[in-house]
């Protein structure tokens, strides 16, 4: 086994272990004064060498924090011992010279010197993690009111499939004319949960496919998705669609995939007649805004927050036809590096919008 000692003793000193060391280091003493940091430290909270010896902790600490921060300090000077700061539920901050916050982890020790009792805090910068963690959150809850609203569309169609189906079986007397109408409602509704299972698929591939992110031909994808809607379904709707449209990048099925849901839904909850505008402008950064304007009944404030995210709790009235197809329409959205919106008045229309890239430049 390698013998250490005499490197120890004869190259390596504290202060150059500590400048090594990955994580930030500050020493302290019971009245807060900062006596030594490493370079981490300077760089994690964008300090200039020297800089902060002399300084306060508190200087790093948020103010909301402060008060709090002292009790602390005072109760481990006390008794110190080497331990982690905070515990399993806490989220610590630190500010750095321009305000910035940032999210951090933070072990204590100490050394009793002849002089005095000196504690000494390693300080890890886990913003990285904290994001990570918020972004899973996030996709957790999209994902349970996905399931749910899964479960609510085909539990819906299943009910007509069974409900029909038990009438035109237990009703002998049933007219002719009345079980074509019957029969008629339940291929609908096997079409419907057809339908939903495809998107299903759709959006369980969004993950796994590797697409390749072109120039849209968007008035040519625009067109397409309003012929995929059938005339019974159009009705009396008059559709406005721009002659030309700004450049996008993107994935042209996907975003034909888009489309036929915003316009499907601008028919269903349109005025009498429904009255709906396609077009598109410019937006900030390099992005641009894909839109469907309705005259319809319009959401209040809270349900545009959660219509995208868990439209079942929009209320009766207003679920059929925003269910699964807006979920699936975020899900795309984001996958192409853009982001979905609603603006909305009660009783003045709707403009759903999506958001892309101009090109691939805007994603550096």
């Amino acid at each position: 086994m390698m013998d250490f000692s005499d490197i120890f003793k004869n190259s390596i000193s504290v202060q150059s272990l500590i400048e090594s060391m990955a994580e930030g280091v500050i020493f302290i003493n019971k009245r807060s004064e900062i006596l030594l940091v490493n370079k981490t430290t300077n760089e994690l909270f964008g300090y200039e060498t020297n800089e902060l010896i002399g300084q306060s902790i508190e200087k790093l600490i948020p103010n909301r924090h402060k008060e709090q921060h002292k009790t602390h300090l005072l109760t481990y000077f006390s008794a110190p011992k080497a331990r982690p700061m905070g515990h399993a539920n806490s989220k610590l901050s630190g500010i750095k010279k321009d305000g910035t916050l940032f999210s951090l982890e933070i072990s204590l020790s100490f050394i009793n010197t002849d002089k005095e009792l000196i504690g000494i805090a390693f300080i890890t910068d886990i913003s990285a993690r904290v994001k990570a963690e918020n972004e899973l959150k996030i996709r957790n809850i999209e994902l349970d009111a996905f399931g749910h609203t899964i479960a609510h569309e085909l539990h819906s169609q299943l009910n007509s499939i069974i409900g029909f189906s038990q009438l035109i079986l237990t009703d002998k007397e049933m007219s002719e004319e009345k079980r074509n109408s019957f029969l008629e409602i339940i291929v609908s509704s096997g079409f419907k949960m057809s339908s939903i299972i495809t998107e299903m698929l759709l959006f369980s591939n969004l993950k796994k496919d590797e697409i390749v992110k072109t120039h849209l031909s968007m008035k040519d994808i625009v067109e397409e998705a309003v012929n995929r809607i059938s005339e019974s379904e159009k009705g009396t709707a008059k559709i406005f669609i721009a002659k030309e449209f700004e450049p996008s990048i993107g994935y042209g099925p996907w975003i034909e995939e888009v489309w036929y849901n915003y316009i499907r839904n601008a028919i269903k909850y349109g005025g009498t007649p429904p009255n709906i505008e396609i077009g598109s402008s410019i937006a900030e950064d390099g992005y641009k805004k894909f839109w469907v304007k309705d005259n319809g009944i319009g959401l209040d404030e809270r349900q545009c927050d959660i219509i995208f995210v868990d439209p079942h709790k929009l209320g009766d009235g207003l679920v059929k036809g925003h269910g699964l197809g807006l979920s699936i329409v975020q899900r795309i959205i984001k996958k192409l590096d853009g982001w979905v919106k609603v603006e909305s008045t009660p009783n003045k229309g709707s403009i759903f919008s999506f958001y892309l890239p101009h090109s691939q430049d805007n994603l550096l």
